[in-house]
């Protein structure tokens, strides 16, 4: 599997890109939750038993509701961040949605190996967990592909455009579009993948807006996902430990 768009290697060197200029990261959070669940996913199948299917059923679900989340994030992209490429960066604004039908195709292949991989049995079952191992693994490096392009190409170019001030706006309107089911799953994911700046930043910022029993429940979610020096360094930063 080959990305078709012209997102490629070469174009994205972190070294040279401007992230210096880039004060409201809206992708950092998100993409380091997405990149520590398909890297967990696509290990979890490749050490599979392939004829455990009670625990190939596990990961599949797992893998299923990575992919509503992907999904999500996609629509998310697009309804608040398209528009604004087309108009900052508009060489850009084709190659995301080339990539997000490429990726979305992807996914839906892999739900059906998966499938297979669930209800097969046989001679043949090692070959299809394997098959779905390999399609995870190059599904995840297009993935992260996408991902690159949007932090170092995009990311800068509307962080030059926009300002630190607008493009919080934009990101406090994706946020409040998230319903609670889908943020508390992506605070899941999220929490584990970022450092202490990173979680600080962010729960601090639903401490100082959000409703003091919101917050609680947060932090309890936190609590339940973080290791306990983790969770004790955030919450002492926050002023809560």
């Amino acid at each position: 599997m080959t990305m078709t768009t012209d997102t490629t290697i070469a174009q994205l060197g972190v070294e040279t890109a401007r992230l210096d200029v880039v004060e409201v990261d809206v992708y950092r959070d998100i993409h380091k939750g997405i990149r520590r669940e398909l890297f967990a996913v696509t290990g979890e199948v490749g050490s599979a038993d392939p004829h455990d299917t009670a625990a190939l059923a596990r990961t599949a679900e797992r893998f299923r509701m990575l992919v509503k989340l992907l999904l999500s994030h996609a629509e998310h992209e697009e309804e608040f961040l398209q528009g604004l490429i087309e108009v900052h960066a508009p060489r850009l604004a084709d190659a995301v949605v080339r990539d997000h039908h490429w990726l979305d195709a992807q996914m839906a292949q892999l739900e059906v190996v998966a499938d297979r991989a669930v209800e097969g049995a046989g001679d043949d079952q090692r070959l299809v967990v394997h098959k779905l191992y390999l399609g995870l693994a190059s599904f995840t490096a297009d993935y992260l592909g996408h991902q690159a392009f949007e932090e170092l190409e995009i990311s800068p170019q509307l962080s030059i455009a926009m300002g630190p001030d607008e493009l919080a706006a934009v990101n406090q309107a994706i946020v409040a579009s998230i319903p609670p089911d889908e943020v508390a799953i992506s605070l899941r994911l999220m929490l584990p993948a970022m450092n202490v700046d990173d979680r600080v930043e962010l729960l601090g910022g639903m401490q100082a807006g959000a409703p003091p029993e919101v917050f609680a429940g947060v932090m309890g979610l936190a609590g339940q996902v973080l290791d306990d020096e983790a969770y004790r360094a955030t919450a002492t930063r926050l002023g809560v430990g």
